[in-house]
């Protein structure tokens, strides 16, 4: 029997595969440089439409390609984008609506409850992390300071992190369960010029400041 009190994954794959554009996961421009580099070490195809906020729809035509069908989950679970992350939840930024997917099987077997769930308070107890998701989502869409994203290889993590939020901060670390001393920081309060000073070159996969079309 299904729990409706609190969102959980009943690993049916549905959010997985995609037959229309509508339904196809919008990434952050750091998300898509960050999933190539992914792509490539797993030796997998990625397309990539740019649209003109600034944002990019991610071209999925049936399952996704980091999608393990015998396992029936996620390759890059830890490191997915804040789109699958956040799901059932949907952000529509057009109108800054927050929304409830319809496809999530949990969703239909627990719809009374979704509908319980008038407000972000709410939304925060029975979705709590897709709603952290949401949140770091908004804080690169609406925060006051442009977010820097920076992916390095590099095996001293610690003393990198040290020395940038001296100046910086740190927003956000993921390391690559796929890659191995792969790391994507978000950060913000600072400049890009301290950021390239700071980081050894040679370890510099890409470094991106955020400049999204907000209103």
């Amino acid at each position: 029997m299904t729990n409706c009190n609190r969102f959980t994954c009943l690993r049916c794959s549905d959010c997985c595969y995609f037959s229309e554009i509508r339904e196809m996961p919008i990434l952050l421009p750091h998300e898509v440089y960050y999933y190539k580099i992914l792509a490539k070490h797993m030796g997998v195809k990625l397309e990539f439409n740019r649209l003109e906020s600034g944002l990019y729809k991610w071209v999925i035509r049936g399952y996704c390609p980091f999608y393990d069908s015998s396992t029936r989950s996620c390759r890059i679970h830890g490191e997915k984008p804040l789109a699958c992350r956040m799901f059932p939840l949907l952000l529509d930024i057009s109108e800054n609506k927050l929304m409830v997917s319809s496809l999530c099987s949990w969703v239909k077997r627990c719809l009374e409850r979704v509908k319980s769930t008038s407000n972000l308070e709410s939304a925060a107890l029975v979705f709590p992390g897709e709603y952290e998701a949401l949140l770091e989502l908004l804080t690169v869409l609406y925060g006051g300071e442009s977010v820097i994203a920076v992916a390095i290889r590099d095996s001293n993590i610690d003393s990198l992190l040290k020395a940038i939020s001296s100046e910086c901060t740190v927003i956000k670390t993921t390391k690559s369960s796929v890659v191995e001393d792969l790391y994507l920081i978000l950060l913000s309060n600072c400049t890009s010029d301290f950021v390239e000073k700071t980081i050894d070159p040679n370890s510099l996969e890409f470094l991106i400041e955020e400049k999204l079309a907000r209103e």
